[in-house]
């Protein structure tokens, strides 16, 4: 996925003899707090919120940051590099441009988050688990292995460090099954904690198992 898959269709630049208080009140309408100040095409400065609330000036153009390079990004990015702006600036929105620089349009955080779960795996039907692991012991391709092996299909994959000495990890899987019994039972087999799953109890499942899977919640 890149970057100008996500332009806003409600968000639009300022021009540059914009009034500084219609500036603000679009803002506030759009719910972002950077927007760019387009002329002929260009982006020639973008504006901030916090910059607009504290200028004595009256016109945007007046006002406008022109240091371009952090708030702007290639319509072509991909969408990795998108949420590594995001992170690294801070914004809430970015202006995207082509290779000669011309203005190609604006992404809001919220709307890629809105677009980002419609299209990517976390909406299709699936369960998931989280598994906990020392980092040093963490294999994808075996865990891969173990759900393929169970007839599912890791859908998504996010990872997250819990620090400490231990240095272990948390690996959230969504899988594309909704009943998991087998494949908790395969990583439980090959040393794999798994610490949460969403994972209804599967109707043919027998009852020992239910009881037995049942306590195991219970006394995590």
């Amino acid at each position: 996925m890149f970057a100008n898959q996500f332009i806003s269709d409600e968000i639009f630049p300022l021009k540059r003899l914009d009034s500084v208080a219609s500036a603000e009140v679009f803002m506030q309408d759009c719910m972002v707090k950077e927007l760019p100040v387009v002329d002929g095409g260009k982006i020639i400065g973008m504006v901030s919120e916090s910059i607009l609330q504290n200028t004595n000036k009256s016109k945007v153009e007046d006002c406008m940051n022109t240091q371009l390079d952090v708030y702007t990004i290639n319509e072509f990015a991909h969408y990795f590099e998108l949420w590594q702006r995001f992170d690294f600036s801070k914004f809430d929105s970015l202006t995207l441009v082509n290779d000669e620089q011309q203005f190609k349009g604006i992404v809001s955080v919220k709307d890629i988050m809105k677009h980002s779960y419609a299209n990517l795996a976390l909406a299709q039907e699936g369960s998931f688990l989280v598994i906990e692991v020392s980092a040093i012991q963490y294999s994808l391709a075996e865990i891969a292995r173990i759900c393929e092996s169970n007839d599912a299909k890791i859908l998504h994959l996010m990872i997250e460090s819990q620090g400490g000495e231990a240095k272990l990890l948390h690996v959230s899987l969504k899988l594309n099954k909704i009943y998991l019994n087998h494949v908790i039972a395969s990583l439980e087999r090959f040393g794999y904690h798994i610490i949460k799953t969403n994972s209804p109890l599967n109707p043919t499942q027998s009852l020992d198992e239910r009881y037995n899977w049942l306590l195991k919640y219970l006394n995590t």
